[in-house]
């Protein structure tokens, strides 16, 4: 298991906050299914993902959330249990928050945004299926599941951060 702890500042990159105020993200990964997908390039997504997302709400706030990269046979398992949906996917996010509104008013300092869990296997099969670069949908399954983690359900926003992120 890997953990990184990112901070940032809206303006300038790194840092503080515009209020001056640190805001973190830790990120506990684990590449159970030995994908081989370096961890940087899963921290520099979800922080990406983060950063255009708008916590300007939350200084102050450490936020953390676990990401695991899973087998087929561990995501379908998991997929049949919470989605009753008997099929492998990409990914599943288990946010503790219903939306967005939610999170902002989250009270606590520290926050657990939830866990994703990834199958590489079936991302590298639709990438190869629909002719997709798989680095770019990488981007794009990592950033999808962070937004639903940061309380964004699917709709324009959500979908316009993701594709900026994936044509950068």
């Amino acid at each position: 298991m890997r953990e990184i702890t990112i901070c940032w500042n809206n303006i300038l990159g790194r840092g503080t906050s515009k209020a001056g105020k640190v805001m973190e993200l830790t990120v506990e990964f684990n590449d159970k299914a030995k994908s081989g997908v370096k961890k940087s390039f899963v921290f520099g997504v979800i922080e990406k993902t983060a950063k255009e997302s708008g916590l300007e709400f939350a200084p102050n706030k450490k936020f953390s959330m676990s990401m695991a990269m899973v087998n087929p046979e561990e995501i379908r398992r998991l997929n049949k249990i919470y989605r009753k949906k008997d099929m492998t996917t990409d990914v599943l996010s288990f946010s503790e928050y219903k939306n967005r509104k939610e999170l902002e008013l989250a009270g606590d300092k520290n926050v657990f945004l939830g866990e994703l869990v990834l199958c590489y296997n079936e991302i590298e099969r639709y990438a190869g299926e629909k002719k997709l670069d798989l680095k770019k949908e990488l981007i794009n399954v990592i950033a999808h599941g962070t937004l639903h983690l940061l309380g964004f359900s699917h709709g324009r926003v959500m979908f316009d951060i993701q594709n900026k992120l994936w044509t950068e």
